[in-house]
């Protein structure tokens, strides 16, 4: 019974967190905003000590089954969602589009079962590596539209520099408007692949504690490719938000993460680099099964 209102309390003040959020429609103030905040993070501390007392009792990550693997998912979603409101500007409707995923996993998870219900390890396993893939592809693209703001932004800036006229009426976005996306997309960029690298990490430490194997050493090359990849997306982020490192300097470093990105994507099975990501899961799974 306590169960069941623990979960109501966090989902109802998200509820609410989404109502306020919603009244931006008609409220034009930022008291609405700070309460839209407020009531997101509260809702968010809840569940965080929800999720905290089921693995304290359990003595395991809360991903078991259908129900805690659900309610991990949207208390990721929610943090990655409090994140992007800080981080973006007031006017931006964030919360209408987060807050509607956050309650939707939260119903789901509440329907789903809540015993152990993977069939093994092997059922777990697909799952959390599905969102792992979800999550780093969504990074992904918006790292592209990141890189095409770029490439706008540095295009616009050699024409206007040497006043060249636009040639088959083909107009580019303006600077401030390259700007505002690049950094827009480089925001929701950066949490979507930090949250996708560390389930890969909590997956492969978990597979490592089960099967008894270090299916993917940490000196694969594409742990390494990946790590150097947020490095680099780490200081494009904090160049992001420097006033001194703004224009020119900052498009430059997003080609830069774009690189790794495409590097790290790609480029390691590619050059051939004897990388075992990809296999060693597939092999957890069918084990586990």
């Amino acid at each position: 019974m306590i169960d069941r209102l623990t979960v109501l309390c966090f989902a109802g003040t998200y509820g609410l967190a989404l109502a306020s959020e919603l009244a931006r429609f008609v409220v034009r103030s930022n008291a609405r905003w700070y309460l839209t905040v407020t009531l997101t993070v509260l809702g968010w501390l809840v569940q965080t000590a929800y999720l905290g007392n089921i693995t304290r009792l359990d003595r395991a990550i809360p991903v078991t089954s259908a129900f805690e693997s659900l309610m991990v998912l949207s208390w990721i979603v929610a943090l990655i969602g409090l994140y992007l409101m800080v981080r973006s500007p007031k006017p931006v409707a964030v919360g209408v589009f987060v807050l509607p995923l956050v309650l939707a996993l939260v119903i789901a998870g509440v329907a789903a079962p809540r015993r152990a219900d993977w069939s093994g390890w092997g059922g777990a396993v697909a799952f959390w590596g599905t969102v792992h893939g979800l999550f780093l592809l969504a990074g992904a693209v918006s790292t592209c539209l990141a890189f095409a703001a770029g490439l706008m932004y540095l295009v616009q800036s050699n024409r206007l520099k040497h006043k060249r006229p636009r040639r088959f009426g083909f107009a580019l976005p303006s600077l401030e408007q390259s700007e505002r996306l690049n950094r827009g997309a480089i925001t929701v960029a950066f949490p979507l692949l930090t949250f996708g690298l560390l389930i890969g990490v909590v997956l492969s430490l978990a597979a490592r504690r089960r099967i008894g194997g270090a299916h993917l050493p940490w000196t694969d090359p594409k742990v390494i490719s990946a790590l150097v990849m947020w490095v680099a997306f780490a200081v494009l982020l904090h160049a992001r938000f420097r006033l001194a490192w703004r224009g020119r300097s900052v498009m430059l470093l997003t080609i830069v993460a774009f690189a790794f990105l495409v590097f790290t994507w790609v480029g390691v099975e590619a050059l051939h680099l004897g990388t075992t990501h990809g296999t060693s899961r597939a092999g957890a799974a069918g084990r586990g099964s």
